[in-house]
């Protein structure tokens, strides 16, 4: 089945049952529009901090150093600075695993690494504070230490699998 059509079934639906409870749909609509473009716009702040932040970060020189002292001949820079923007975004860290594929490949360890790093760890400080915060939990401070040593032995176990299995 097309998916054209199934928007068109689905939005068929929505305005059946609208009519059936007696509700005026497109004022509906129209509310739904406001809230969402209000969601949007508080969510695009936080978005364009994260990637000005990122390019900040590449055009300032820091991974240039860091790749030719500290992390010569281990992995790239970009995938410690995605490890440290992990916890905290989400989107950014996918961001950077996209950019850590067009410029390394996706099968080379730094493509691999950043796949785990995505998949096994989550935006945990950021949902700690704002599903604490949501429930009214004033007390969580032991919560976050763990959430990030979680992470740190999962970037650790990762980089112990990609070792034994892919090189």
């Amino acid at each position: 089945m097309n998916s054209s059509i199934l928007i068109f079934i689905y939005i068929a639906f929505v305005i059946i049952y609208g009519l059936f409870n007696k509700v005026n749909c497109f004022e509906a609509f129209i509310t739904g529009v406001k809230e969402g473009t209000t969601t949007v716009l508080n969510m695009f702040s936080y978005l364009l901090a994260f990637v000005f932040l990122i390019n900040i970060i590449n055009a300032s020189g820091i991974l240039t150093f860091l790749e030719t002292t500290i992390f010569k001949n281990t992995f790239s820079p970009i995938v410690f600075i995605q490890m440290l923007i992990r916890p905290f975004s989400g989107s950014s860290s996918y961001v950077m695993m996209l950019d850590i594929y067009s410029k390394y490949g996706v099968d080379s360890f730094e493509g691999l690494f950043s796949t785990f790093i995505h998949t096994i760890s989550d935006s945990s400080i950021y949902m700690i504070v704002f599903y604490f915060g949501a429930i009214e939990i004033k007390k969580y401070k032991g919560v976050i230490p763990l959430g990030v040593i979680i992470n740190i032995l999962g970037y650790i176990l990762s980089i112990i699998f990609i070792y034994i299995f892919f090189f």
